[in-house]
C-alpha cells in the first residue's frame, strides 16, 4: 500500500477523532471508552498543537484516496536512567480494512525516526497481551523489554 506518513494538522481532528472514538475505532478495541470523555478527547488533541506539551501524533495517509487510515500519539519524558528523554509510543492505530498491508510498521518506523531527532535514546511501548496480531509486527520491529506492566487498581 502507498502510503505517506505526516504529522497530524488541525485539519484531520474530525476523522482522528472518529478513529479515536468511533465505532471500530482505538478506544473501543481496548474496550475503554468507559474511561474517554469528550474532555479528554478535545485535550489530546489540542497538546498535539501546544509548543509546551511534549504530545505528539502522525497519521498514516493512504496516498491513493487521500484517506488517513491510522495514527500514532506519542510522548517524551525524563527517564532516570539516561540523560536524555525517552519516547513513549502511547497509541498506534490502524484501520481494520487496511490491516496487514505494512502501515503499522510505517508509523512505527517514522517512531524511531522521532526518537532520532528527537535525541531519545529509549523508544519503548506497550500492548495488551492478548493483542497478538499486533505483536506479530511489533517482534519483527522490536524487541520485548523483559518488563511486565503493572498499574493502580
Amino acid at each position: 500500500m502507498n502510503v505517506t506518513i505526516r504529522p497530524i494538522k488541525p485539519e484531520d481532528k474530525s476523522v482522528w477523532i472518529d478513529m479515536w472514538t468511533g465505532k471500530d475505532g482505538y478506544i473501543e478495541f481496548y474496550r475503554s471508552s468507559h474511561l474517554i470523555t469528550d474532555e479528554i478527547t478535545q485535550t489530546t488533541f489540542k497538546r498535539f498543537f501546544d509548543q509546551d506539551e511534549p504530545v505528539y501524533s502522525i497519521v498514516a495517509v493512504n496516498n491513493e484516496t487521500n484517506e488517513i487510515i491510522g495514527f500514532a500519539n506519542y510522548l517524551t519524558h525524563r527517564n532516570t536512567w539516561t540523560i536524555e528523554d525517552a519516547l513513549y509510543l502511547n497509541d498506534l492505530f490502524v484501520k481494520p480494512t487496511t490491516r496487514l498491508n505494512g502501515v503499522g510498521r510505517k508509523l512505527i518506523e517514522y517512531i524511531y525516526n522521532e526518537a532520532d531527532r528527537l535525541n531519545c535514546k529509549k523508544c519503548y511501548w506497550s500492548t495488551q497481551f492478548e493483542n497478538h496480531r499486533a505483536q506479530l509486527l511489533y517482534t519483527k520491529i522490536g524487541v520485548k523489554s523483559g518488563f511486565l506492566l503493572y498499574k493502580r487498581p
